[in-house]
């Protein structure tokens, strides 16, 4: 499978942390993935998620799970079996708790990842009955995105030195290969003035009074362009009769 898409952007707030998400087949309801460099594991049951809370503390970089647990209220955290073992697990609501009152960046990071990606993607599982497969392959594309988009804008700065990138806009192009996540960014740097758009699109944001702005050179230049373009093909037509 491929997946292409563009992506016009103007600021990143930083980087997207890695998520893959897969589900456990030895048991029903127990979800695993990546955050940065730490696994962590949730437990989906008929009253919500549980997060793993020594996967939470060693995340977020607490320095023991106790210490985390000890900012909690005794509803937000919980025993649970899994398999054969008993896991002490933070509900939802308690993990946001527990983060909050961290103010590391790793602790902002995961807030953010967990509130934009992980639980959003997790309700639409719930509501619409996804599969496995498209759930792991919807936020595997956000992550692919996120580490295209800021190459991509890396190169740019890189690139352009000192100049005034700062509001300026990048054009991405991004491809995607399940099996082949290896491509390089296709970024560069627009202009504030620039607009991506089709040529039937372009005529009428011309031609409308408050349309795209362009200045009397441009209009001459394009109106000689297409001017040519029109000559060319007749040209070529009478030669055909």
């Amino acid at each position: 499978m491929e997946v292409r898409c563009i992506a016009a952007l103007h600021n990143l707030d930083g980087v997207l942390a890695m998520t893959q998400l897969a589900h456990s087949p030895m048991q029903p309801g127990l979800l695993s993935f990546p955050f940065l460099n730490h696994a962590l594991h949730l437990s989906r049951r008929h009253n919500g998620l549980w997060f793993f809370a020594d996967d939470v503390a060693a995340a977020i970089k607490c320095r023991s799970t106790a210490a985390l647990l000890s900012k909690l209220n005794k509803e937000e955290v919980r025993t649970l079996p899994v398999g054969a073992e008993d896991v002490v697990c933070l509900s939802e609501t308690g993990v946001a708790t527990a983060i909050r009152r961290y103010r590391k960046p790793v602790a902002r990071r995961f807030r953010r990842w967990q509130e934009e990606e992980l639980l959003p993607a997790l309700r639409r599982e719930g509501e619409e009955a996804l599969t496995a497969d498209q759930l792991e392959l919807a936020l595997a594309l956000s992550v692919e995105a996120a580490r295209q988009v800021s190459r991509a804008v890396l190169d740019a700065v890189l690139e352009n030195g000192e100049a005034c990138w700062q509001h300026s806009r990048w054009l991405v192009t991004l491809d995607y290969e399940r099996h082949n996540r290896q491509k390089r960014p296709l970024g560069r740097m627009m202009g504030l003035n620039s607009s991506i758009t089709t040529l039937d699109a372009l005529a009428e944001l011309i031609a409308v009074p408050d349309g795209m702005p362009a200045t009397d050179t441009e209009l001459v230049k394009l109106a000689a362009a297409c001017h040519l373009r029109l000559a060319e093909r007749m040209s070529l037509r009478v030669a055909d009769e």
